[in-house]
């Protein structure tokens, strides 16, 4: 069963008692997680604000600035790697990590990359869209999102520049699946790999090309797929790369329970702290999503007509 959205149409069971609800969802993400109608493995990432876009955070930080465009991408991009190096913080275990390794590494301590942050694991998107990463607890609703896998991928230790890999991105849907090395405690504990897409204004809600449903949940394949289980004839497929889950809000605490009981995911467990770099920190913190561009970004009324 399910219910609407303002942004996503997402699946969730809206009727009977609490305890059954949240039993149904997490089953509901564990069959499709099952490969229940697919070959090739979903991808997960939980968001515990529903109302945030999908969007990497280099993105955000663009079109906060200015205008969004691959130009704009390419050269932030190689503005956070410069100085990423200048304070050392290229270096892992003795070697010194090409641009998307860095990148990487830099995600996952919070700074503001184009790299999209998805897992392997849903039980890790669900955490993911139940405590929020700065541990402030609230009753917003959350989201997981369960993803395609794209066909094209990027090597783990891919030595080109940032601006090579880019701009060899599919021209048509031009996205890739990047597997990156264990460039940090969290990246192992996570399961974590990201995605790399060109931007797309497709969707206002996704800034890279993966397609959502939008409308009634009803109409969804997702809605038809879970509706179809423990029924006779095929399976019906998926016809965008998007399912979205909801996390109701007011189930967060006991979801939260759940997890750290049967599943051992605590802040302190998915977020480690890097004790050897105490500074990586406060790096990610200064070029969060939330910290302001340089001012190449061109504003939009800036433009030349």
């Amino acid at each position: 069963m399910a219910s609407n959205n303002p942004k996503w149409s997402w699946w969730h069971q809206y009727e009977g008692p609490d305890q059954y609800r949240r039993r149904e969802n997490l089953r509901a993400i564990w069959d499709l997680h099952s490969n229940y109608g697919d070959d090739v493995p979903w991808l997960w990432r939980g968001q515990a604000n529903a109302t945030y876009d999908l969007t990497p955070g280099m993105h955000t930080r663009i079109a906060r600035a200015g205008t969004l465009t691959d130009d704009a991408v390419v050269a932030e991009t190689e503005r956070l790697l410069q100085v990423a190096r200048h304070a050392c913080l290229d270096i892992h275990e003795g070697v010194r990590l090409p641009d998307m390794a860095l990148l990487a590494r830099l995600q996952h301590h919070f700074a503001a990359t184009p790299l999209l942050d998805v897992s392997l694991d849903p039980l890790v998107g669900l955490y993911m869209s139940t405590v929020d990463r700065d541990g402030v607890h609230s009753d917003q609703d959350g989201a997981v999102f369960a993803i395609k896998k794209p066909s094209h991928a990027i090597s783990d230790f891919d030595s080109r520049s940032f601006r090579d890999v880019y701009e060899s991105l599919p021209s048509a849907g031009g996205i890739a699946m990047y597997s990156a090395p264990d460039v940090s405690d969290r990246l192992r504990i996570q399961r974590g790999h990201f995605l790399l897409g060109r931007v797309d204004d497709t969707d206002d809600r996704v800034t890279i090309p993966l397609s959502i449903d939008r409308g009634k949940v009803q109409d969804s394949w997702i809605w038809a797929r879970l509706g179809a289980r423990g029924k006779k004839g095929p399976v019906p497929p998926a016809s965008t790369d998007i399912a979205v889950f909801r996390t109701v809000g007011k189930f967060k605490p006991d979801l939260e329970t759940w997890l750290e009981n049967r599943s051992g995911l605590t802040r302190d467990f998915v977020y480690p702290t890097a004790w050897n770099q105490p500074h990586l920190d406060r790096f990610a913190q200064a070029h969060s999503r939330t910290a302001p561009a340089t001012t190449s970004v061109q504003r939009p009324d800036s433009a030349e007509a």
